[in-house]
């Protein structure tokens, strides 16, 4: 499985509904809120807390999939899976590839939409 930035531009654009202002203000939330909640998941593996970084890699992982965001939605879902067994060893190094992700993807979306 490749770890790159991949975004679903049909669901991304049918989402953005003709990049509307409201879609606007929704997408530059969604720019903040993300990295807030990616660092509940971060803080939930250091601490080992399976149940919070399972509830947090979901969260993430649904909005992320609203915008598009395939690849980033795609190792969220692998890090809650792996948290709802029960079994934290490696998410670190998942959630450091989350992160990385989501801002790739953020600036493809700048550079191929304009956002």
């Amino acid at each position: 499985m490749s770890d790159a930035p991949s975004i679903d531009w049909e669901q991304l654009d049918m989402i953005a509904d003709g990049y509307t202002p409201d879609f606007v203000e929704i997408y530059r939330e969604f720019e903040v809120d993300l990295p807030r909640i990616l660092g509940e998941a971060k803080t939930a593996i250091s601490a080992a807390d399976a149940t919070r970084a399972a509830r947090a890699a979901h969260q993430a992982k649904g909005s992320a999939a609203n915008f598009g965001f395939c690849g980033f939605s795609a190792v969220m879902a692998r890090i809650e899976s792996q948290a709802k067994a029960g079994n934290i060893v490696g998410l670190e190094g998942e959630a450091q590839t989350a992160e990385r992700l989501f801002f790739e993807s953020l600036a493809l979306v700048k550079s191929e939409r304009g956002m």
